[in-house]
């Protein structure tokens, strides 16, 4: 579990820097929409769990900039279907932890040029 206190502002900013909508924001971090209103009107820290969510999202988009050296070109890449999470885009797959592990292995394939 994270040890690390991060407040919503820190999913706002996220969320602007990636054009991720609040309801997919909602579905990556595992909460629901009146929980989300919660932690937007306090500006509240977030449960372990949800701050680990919000990392592992970070940790991918930050690989996937890297990766793409552009943040449109990410953006994109973030929300367009592959064939590799069966024509789910990366933020749907980010979702679980399962998907996250699916979304990393494509940007190691990417970032290695193993397209097949």
């Amino acid at each position: 579990m994270s040890q690390t206190l991060l407040q919503y502002e820190t999913v706002k900013d996220i969320s602007r820097r990636f054009q991720v909508h609040k309801g997919t924001m909602r579905e990556i971090l595992g909460i629901s929409e009146s929980t989300q209103a919660r932690y937007e009107k306090k500006n509240a820290v977030l449960k372990p769990a949800i701050a680990d969510r919000l990392e592992r999202f970070q940790r991918i988009t930050q690989q996937a900039l890297e990766l793409f050296e552009d943040e449109t070109e990410t953006q994109r890449w973030l929300s367009s279907a592959k064939d590799g999470l069966n024509g789910q885009t990366p933020l749907e797959a980010l979702a679980t932890d399962a998907g996250s592990k699916q979304v990393e292995e494509l940007l190691y394939r990417a970032e290695y040029g193993m397209f097949g």
